[in-house]
């Protein structure tokens, strides 16, 4: 026979034993989250992506102050690494709670802050010396995602058909940005 220690009320007629009792059955818990709107997770992606996404940015207009060239190339590479990027958070914040609509409008406004670190990136990239350090900074960024969130899954792949998808991947982009470097001069937008 259970005593009472063993259960908690949770609003019904029902009482819900502790055990069975997780954060997000808590009745407390739904009242803070409806109350909050997002959730910590949720924020946490959003704040994290506009940081990186001003960090992108600024490497753009870095780029495209130094050369129209570097500008595209730039801009592909930052488009190669977002995509996926973009369509990850988006995952994170469908299963953080986030409704489609809400997901979308987040990712949007995070994105926006790119155009807000591009501005700043052609104002203060007028020396180049200051490009450098964008440029430094931004290479550090790609590096980093490389060899911290990349290179585990690879690493971890069992499949051989999906160890080839990625090699293929990889050599694409390598192979886009070889053709890029030799045909920078003969690229005019």
């Amino acid at each position: 026979m259970p005593t009472t220690t063993d259960y908690k009320s949770n609003g019904s007629d029902h009482p819900q034993k502790f055990a069975e009792m997780t954060p997000e059955t808590s009745p407390s818990s739904k009242n803070l989250q409806k109350k909050k709107g997002l959730s910590p997770l949720a924020l946490m992606i959003v704040l994290g992506d506009a940081i990186h996404n001003f960090a992108d940015g600024l490497a753009v207009g870095a780029a495209f102050s130094s050369s129209i060239s570097n500008g595209v190339a730039t801009s592909i590479a930052v488009f190669c690494h977002e995509l996926p990027h973009e369509l990850g958070d988006f995952a994170v914040l469908l299963q953080s709670g986030c409704s489609v609509k809400k997901a979308m409008c987040l990712n949007l406004v995070s994105a926006l802050t790119a155009f807000a670190g591009l501005y700043v990136g052609i104002q203060v990239a007028t020396t180049g010396s200051t490009q450098n350090w964008i440029f430094a900074i931004a290479a550090g960024m790609f590096i980093y995602i490389a060899l911290v969130d990349l290179l585990p899954r690879l690493i971890r792949t069992k499949s051989g058909f999906h160890i080839f998808l990625n090699n293929i991947g990889i050599l694409t982009g390598y192979s886009i940005m070889f053709l890029i470097a030799i045909f920078e001069e003969h690229i005019e937008v």
